[in-house]
């Protein structure tokens, strides 16, 4: 399965993927996108994935010399969008830019998303990932991810999420799971009052999204303890990553990002789908791509569309998994 850090050898077959431009049918690469094409996106504007697939919109449209056109169909936590998506026609020009939500957990905790992760989409490739953050408030007395384990053990300990079901929810799950504690989930309707919780005194710790809390440590309100990949962010070269500094607590391989790809309904035609293949990786190699991830604490992952879709299997697998032994009710 892949994880976050295999999936960072990706950035090393970069080069091979963008070269292989000779593998890709020439009629598919002459005559594609012949008119605009649309980029679903299943949230609300001004969001981390909107965006995001407003900046590689754009990026297509350069590569392309075609407009690339974001369209917003929020509502039900994602769902009413992805299986928009799922019934466009497969012809390249209706595309998804999905993300651990819609294609990891979504599927696992719904009883009814209105589309198959699988059987509905073919992934065009990874785009990029960010892990969580690992936060406590300032004076907190926690300092370590060891004296988080020893106080999550206690009846009192409490961990903030932005709502029921979100991945920020689900990692406090997987901390209790895999280090035995049992920490109470406090939800929120989302990060923002999340974070106020917990730079108020009011819970203990949160496992937040690295957009929403990075602010906060840099300014010296909250402060962390660990990222949630399996490797350090760039944001934060110095925290140690909870499966380094939790391996002595059973935490040894958590793996927790925020991933995005780009995808399409099932059926595209080959040809269409490789093309656009070879131009995300050529866009995810530009070194003002690169940035724009890192800053965000974030690392841009080109590939193949095969390798896309074995870690995009690997994320529905383990987040069954959690949902499952955590006994998360259904929504």
């Amino acid at each position: 399965m892949w994880n976050y850090r295999s999936i960072k050898s990706l950035a090393q077959l970069a080069v091979l993927a963008v070269g292989l431009a000779g593998a890709v049918p020439a009629g598919a690469q002459d005559s594609y996108p012949q008119r605009p094409v649309t980029i679903i996106v299943a949230f609300a504007p001004g969001g981390a994935t909107d965006v995001l697939a407003r900046k590689l919109a754009q990026k297509l449209g350069d590569h392309y010399k075609q407009s690339f056109v974001v369209e917003n169909k929020p509502g039900a936590g994602g769902n009413i969008g992805t299986a928009y998506a799922a019934r466009a026609k497969p012809d390249g020009y209706t595309l998804y830019l999905g993300t651990v939500a819609s294609h990891g957990v979504a599927p696992n905790l719904y009883k009814n998303t209105g589309y198959d992760p699988v059987r509905d989409f073919t992934p065009i490739g990874l785009i990029a990932a960010s892990p969580q953050i690992v936060v406590v408030n300032k004076d907190s007395p926690l300092r370590s991810v060891g004296d988080l384990v020893q106080h999550g053990q206690s009846d009192s300990a409490t961990y903030a999420s932005s709502g029921a079901g979100t991945t920020i929810h689900l990692a406090g799950e997987m901390f209790n799971i895999k280090a035995g504690t049992k920490m109470e989930h406090v939800p929120f309707s989302g990060s923002g009052p999340a974070v106020n919780a917990l730079l108020g005194g009011h819970v203990d710790v949160m496992f937040d999204d690295m957009p929403s809390s990075a602010p906060h440590v840099k300014a010296g309100s909250l402060r962390g303890l660990a990222v949630t990949g399996t490797q350090r962010s760039p944001l934060f070269p110095d925290l140690p990553t909870l499966s380094e500094a939790g391996a002595p607590y059973g935490l040894a391989g958590f793996d927790v990002s925020a991933w995005f790809f780009l995808g399409a309904p099932a059926g595209i035609p080959d040809g269409v789908a490789d093309s656009l293949n070879q131009a995300l990786n050529a866009i995810l190699v530009e070194d003002d791509m690169k940035s724009y991830a890192a800053e965000r604490g974030a690392q841009t992952l080109p590939g193949t569309r095969q390798q896309a879709a074995q870690f995009i299997a690997g994320e529905l697998k383990k987040w069954n998994e959690i949902i499952t032994v955590g006994n998360i009710p259904k929504l």
